[in-house]
């Protein structure tokens, strides 16, 4: 029983003090794991049955489906980079030839607005595409095998274990842990993990809902040597526009592209010439 009331603690966005107020969020559901040590022939890798269950969504020449990881705030690529509404759409582009009619975003939380009077995640898209329709998720999003989803708003969320995510052959995947289990063991990642470091840190924002504590996570991360989580720092530094955020999302970026990273290095490009063009009488 321990292990079990242990995690209803971790997984409570509450219990972290996180505001998630215009959420509503209510409840607690079970997320069925299981154990490959023990369970080995019918206990799969949950990264393994979230590509399965995707590509068994129905197709539909009418609509472009885009699977990614999301919370209300952001979303996120297969690396846990960042994706602005600028970059999905930029994506999505080329792909409105005449027949798509709309656009769905299969990942949590793209639907809701973070907060009262802001637009959703696919309201943003949307909005980046001229108008074009795009809908989003009301929650926290499940895939079931058949390729057919649901979306919950719990407060609590009962797993066993705080190790990574599989789950028994078939059952439905909680998509928000595939991407946020490590964020359960942040504190015994070492120094010399920067890539788990970041993936930890996506998981506040993701499955916990704490983008505060996510912030704090990629810029850890980022001192370790990501160049991903110095990124995504300092778009979410741009993006929230407090006092001193747009000094220390510059520097993020200085060590994103010192770090190798083209689109640390694009992004402070186009920062450092915006404040070019603002200095100009």
């Amino acid at each position: 029983m321990k292990p079990t009331l242990l995690a209803l603690c971790l997984l409570s966005p509450a219990a972290l003090a996180c505001d998630t107020s215009h959420l509503h969020l209510s409840g607690s559901v079970n997320v069925t794991t299981c154990s490959p040590r023990q369970e080995a022939k019918d206990c799969v890798a949950s990264t393994s049955a979230l590509y399965e269950y995707m590509e068994a969504v129905a197709d539909d020449d009418e609509v472009i489906t885009i699977g990614l990881h999301a919370s209300p705030w952001r979303m996120y690529d297969g690396e846990m980079r960042v994706l602005t509404a600028d970059d999905l759409a930029n994506a999505i582009k080329p792909k409105l030839d005449g027949k798509p009619q709309r656009v769905e975003l299969i990942a949590s939380w793209t639907g809701v607005s973070p907060a009262p009077g802001l637009p959703s995640l696919a309201d943003r898209v949307s909005k980046a595409l001229g108008g074009f329709p795009v809908k989003g998720e009301d929650g926290f999003l499940w895939l079931a095998k058949d390729g057919s989803r649901r979306t919950t708003r719990q407060a609590y969320t009962v797993r066993e274990g705080a190790g990574s995510y599989s789950l028994p052959r078939g059952a439905e995947v909680f998509t928000a842990l595939v991407a946020g289990w490590p964020a359960f063991v942040q504190d015994q990642i070492s120094a010399d993990e920067p890539d788990l470091l970041m993936r930890a840190a996506a998981g506040w924002d993701i499955l916990f809902l704490c983008p505060d504590k996510a912030l704090a996570g990629f810029e850890l991360a980022a001192d370790k040597g990501s160049a991903i989580a110095a990124y995504n720092a300092a778009l979410m530094r741009l993006e929230r526009g407090a006092k001193g955020d747009r000094a220390a999302a510059l520097a993020l970026l200085e060590r994103g592209a010192a770090l190798g990273d083209g689109k640390s290095r694009a992004r402070l490009s186009s920062e450092r010439a915006r404040a070019s063009r603002e200095e100009k009488p």
